[in-house]
């Protein structure tokens, strides 16, 4: 055949200025590979290729490029698989403190190609183990200037051993320590390999060169060699014949066992409570968490513990707790302060930043970066993007930064600020969602497993909306031992603890999430099952706050018979001249009770993130914020159906955007409202009641009578200079302006983007202390 399906390893496929590698490891790769094929193949008989005898590929492939045609590259592909697999490297010398291999390949004239150098040496006065790969051939790409060579690598730490071996684990990849990242090293997001370029030694070869703390040395690591042509998304990748990749042994079990001992007879001679100190201290520990410490026998982070490890301390100990405790809170101080000192003051223009794609998960580093750089030349001052909570923590407390932390590293080359959105939501049922991203699959389970009535948003009629956890479950349900405001704690905990090295450098501020799409309200109005411009509906069904009402009706009230009340609605898209609670009802005692009920809830869900959110980021002196949404229909009538139902008490003479903007006054949060290009006029009429300047204007003042910032966005896509007038006549009200979404177009020269982007700049921003 010409393809060669049954070979191990990837079967490459190259289009015209495009690579792909297709995992050759199932039958649902190879029907799709030749589904993929078909068209550019012209198959006789297993004996010909686009045109190609199957007796001249190997004679032409020396001479092909990834440049070339389309029988070119199918050509240069067939001599890769056949030409380029070798045995899987192992060492094939074993001194006492280091360990040799080498590998090569030859293509079918007898001329060496590829070939792989591997040094394994145990440094024992330094406490560590290098590794170095090297290649001669990698070298002689390099030097051309026009292709980087890349590991794509892991470690594997399986036992070996015919009697303990673990088949699962036996092949699998895992990340390796950060402490044996080269500088310069990339992540894969949610993937546990990583990529890390060659660089020409002095020899002129082409080099990495690894090195690893000798207490967290792996087995071995398990690596791939690609190149990749500048400019060019295609790949040539060189890899073993065998297993697929090859390895190299880091620490074998004749070192390991030298290794154990030497490292604990260092903790033992360690002066003791100090111990703790070696690694970056990430939080302050608790006194209860202080208090079952034995300082002689920690030796990680003195908050890692568990209740079968830790053992009772002697009281003579406690002194040593608050030793500890001295320690710690003298690092995080110098470490906050330092990064706070940071800040820029003074600024006198509305920031202008530009929200990311949904799916920005998807893009690779160089189409971001080239983004960016547009996004740059035409002025725009940064960019936000959501942190999908259903993408990073896919195991309790274990969070994946990998794509962000690219991010970041691209935002600060190209030079433009990342705002981040802390996304504690699901992404898939609102205007404009393209992509489905649920809450984490361990959050989905347990909710499964004990109803999801008790830990999502449910309607009259039983339904649940899994967008986003209920605010009755903030105190009532724990996912895996932690509230779900725990959770949306130690998740920005863990954001801090990571991306602090690029805080005022590159991030000066961070949205926090509330409710769905990351708006602090309630569900009120799903795509599903609403259409504009109706009310929607009440979603407090759910068990919990369902239970809530009625406690607050008994205890506070003191009405038990409303506790099984509801407001009279009928459903999401019941008009408001045929609701009962909307005709009339919303100004009974009983309806001022529920709404006043309902209204406080919300506002006491955003009181509890946001304290977590300031108790994190504070310390840094980075800005927060929360997003509130702009609905802006029915406004005119009485009853401001629609606010009712997400949550916000505008009626009966209550003025919901003050105590919204008094709450965030408490945490020192930023704003940021919705609507801002919308004009008044087009939908003021029945049935819609619009009037979203009016609207904007009551959260204008809200805001400036609160002391706090205001920042704006447009509720949807911008298309015409009505739009940007509209944002620009509001913005001298603004401390920042988002625009929704990024598109190819926007940074085209003849947009009218750019224009708005150069009027926006000479506006000044409120100063507000």
């Amino acid at each position: 055949e010409i393809w060669d399906f049954g070979s191990p390893g990837f079967v490459s496929a190259s289009m015209p200025g495009r690579g792909m590698q297709l995992p050759n490891r199932s039958a649902a790769w190879r029907t799709a590979a030749c589904v993929l094929l078909l068209p550019v193949c012209l198959c006789a008989g297993g004996a010909q290729m686009a045109g190609v005898p199957a007796a001249r590929l190997m004679e032409r492939g020396a001479a092909m490029t990834l440049r070339g045609g389309a029988d070119a590259g199918k050509t240069y592909q067939m001599k890769l698989q056949r030409s380029y697999s070798m045995n899987s490297v192992i060492p094939v010398a074993d001194h006492p403190t280091t360990m040799l291999a080498s590998t090569s390949s030859f293509d079918r004239k007898g001329a060496k190609r590829l070939d792989l150098q591997m040094e394994t040496s145990w440094q024992k006065e330094d406490a560590t183990i290098e590794v170095t790969v090297r290649s001669k051939y990698g070298g002689d790409i390099l030097k051309t200037g026009e292709s980087d060579l890349v590991m794509h690598w892991g470690v594997s730490t399986a036992n070996e051993d015919p009697e303990k071996v673990d088949i699962e684990q036996l092949g699998a990849w895992k990340r390796p320590p950060k402490e044996m990242l080269p500088d310069g090293t990339k992540f894969r997001f949610q993937k546990e390999s990583v990529h890390t370029k060659f660089e020409l030694n002095d020899a002129g070869e082409a080099q990495v060169k690894l090195s690893v703390p000798e207490g967290l040395a792996p087995r071995k690591i398990k690596f791939i060699v690609f190149r990749k042509d500048k400019g060019d998304e295609a790949t040539f990748w060189f890899k073993s014949h065998g297993e697929g990749e090859f390895e190299v042994y880091v620490c074998p079990d004749t070192w390991r066992d030298d290794i154990d001992k030497r490292v604990a007879d260092r903790e033992a001679s360690a002066p003791p409570g100090e111990e703790g100190f070696k690694s970056t201290i990430l939080r302050i520990p608790s006194e209860t968490e202080l208090d079952q410490i034995d300082p002689v026998s920690t030796t990680t982070q003195p908050w890692h513990y568990t209740k079968e490890k830790a053992k009772a301390p002697p009281k003579m100990q406690r002194s040593q707790s608050a030793e500890i405790r001295e320690k710690i809170e003298k690092e995080f101080k110098e470490r906050t302060e330092g990064i706070a000192s940071l800040k820029k003051h003074g600024r006198n223009y509305v920031r202008l930043s530009v929200m990311m794609p949904l799916d920005l998960h998807k893009w690779n580093m160089d189409s971001i970066e080239r983004r960016l750089k547009r996004l740059k030349d035409i002025g725009v001052h940064g960019v936000m993007a959501d942190m999908w909570w259903g993408l990073i923590e896919g195991e309790p407390g274990k969070y994946d930064w990998s794509l962000y932390r690219n991010i970041v590293e691209v935002a600060e080359r190209v030079g433009v600020d990342v705002e981040f959105v802390m996304s504690f939501h699901g992404c898939g049922g609102n205007v404009g969602d393209n992509v489905f991203i649920p809450l984490p699959k361990w959050i989905m389970n347990e909710a499964k497993d004990r109803g999801y009535n008790k830990c999502f948003y449910t309607d009259r009629r039983g339904k649940c909306n899994a967008e986003y956890i209920s605010l009755g479950a903030d105190e009532h349900e724990k996912f895996q031992g932690r509230s779900p405001v725990q959770i949306y704690h130690d998740f920005m905990l863990a954001f801090s603890n990571e991306f602090h090295p690029w805080f005022h450098k590159v991030i000066s501020k961070v949205q926090v999430g509330m409710g769905p799409a990351g708006e602090l309200r309630y569900p009120s109005f799903p795509l599903s099952d609403w259409c504009y411009p109706s009310p929607g509906d009440f979603t407090c069904f759910d068990v919990h706050m369902k239970q809530m009402w009625k406690t607050h009706c008994h205890e506070v009230l003191h009405k038990g018979e409303w506790g099984e009340r509801f407001p009279d609605h009928n459903g999401y898209n019941t008009p408001p001249e045929e609701s009962p609670f909307m005709r009339g009802d919303f100004k009974s005692e009983y309806g001022r009770a529920f709404m006043t009920w309902y209204s406080n809830e919300l506002l006491g869900h955003g009181n509890r993130v946001l304290a977590r959110a300031q108790e994190v980021f504070s310390p840094y002196d980075i800005e927060i914020s929360g997003k509130v949404a702009g609905l802006h229909w029915l406004f005119t009538t009485p009853h401001h159906g629609v606010e009712c139902t997400a949550g916000y008490y505008n009626t009966n003479g209550n003025d919901a955007y003050k105590g919204i903007a008094n709450m965030f006054k408490k945490y020192g949060a930023t704003m940021d409202f919705t609507c801002f290009e919308i004009k008044t006029g087009a939908d003021d009429c029945h049935p819609y009641h619009s009037d979203p300047e009016s609207l904007v204007n009551q959260v204008r003042v809200a805001t400036q009578a609160a002391g706090i910032k205001m920042g704006g966005e447009n509720a949807l896509p911008v298309d015409n200079w009505e739009c940007y007038d509209m944002i620009l006549a509001k913005a001298k009200y603004l401390d920042s302006f988002c625009f929704l979404r990024f598109s190819e177009a926007i940074t085209d020269p003849a947009n009218e983007f750019k224009k708005f982007v150069h009027y926006l700049s000479k506006v000044k921003c409120p100063q507000i202390a």
